[in-house]
């Protein structure tokens, strides 16, 4: 009688598989992390840009680049 108990099948029988209300979560979440994440690296890229554009001026001009500059970076 115990093997039998050990043995059964708990839940409905289903034919395909579903992801479930967590599923949709966690895939919701990645979906919104990554935005975020590419949000802040384009940020990021974009102010790269405008500092090398500003050294580069610069060191055209033969001046060093200003002393706030060197200390955001």
């Amino acid at each position: 009688m115990g093997i039998e108990i050990l043995a059964q099948e708990f839940g409905p029988e289903r034919d395909q598989a579903m992801a479930g209300p967590l599923g949709l979560f966690v895939t919701v979440f990645l979906v919104v992390v990554t935005i975020f994440l590419i949000r802040g690296m384009n940020k990021h890229v974009r102010r790269l840009n405008e500092r090398v554009a500003r050294e580069a001026a610069a060191a055209e001009a033969g001046s060093e680049p200003a002393s706030d500059d060197i200390a955001r970076a």
